[in-house]
């Protein structure tokens, strides 16, 4: 589902992952049609209850990169939507870990 764009306050900053006792974390790298949206996932196989991040761009010392992260997520397979209609990617999210994923 796409909410329009971010406010600028939104934008970069640091951030933290909760993983351990049945929960990992995602961080996905979007491809630039994702910047200033937000990405849903759901539990695979259950496309009813979705949840949402917002796409940051992330600078580094020699780089920037686009990102969506997904902070504490219950262990598990997840499907990301590439839009309100299409299923993307399966990933899925270790305990104690996490995932990463690149979407064009």
């Amino acid at each position: 589902m796409v909410h329009g764009a971010l406010p600028q306050a939104a934008v970069g900053g640091s951030l933290a992952v909760d993983v351990g006792g049945g929960h990992g974390a995602l961080v996905i790298y979007p491809s630039v049609r994702y910047r200033d949206r937000e990405i849903e996932i759901s539990r695979a196989g259950n496309g009813g209850h979705r949840v949402h991040t917002g796409v940051h761009e992330r600078t580094t010392r020699s780089t920037s990169v686009l990102t969506a992260v997904f902070g504490s997520l219950p262990a598990g397979e997840y499907t990301v939507w590439e839009d309100a209609t299409t299923a993307g990617p399966t990933v899925s999210v270790p305990d104690g870990a996490v995932a990463e994923i690149r979407l064009t």
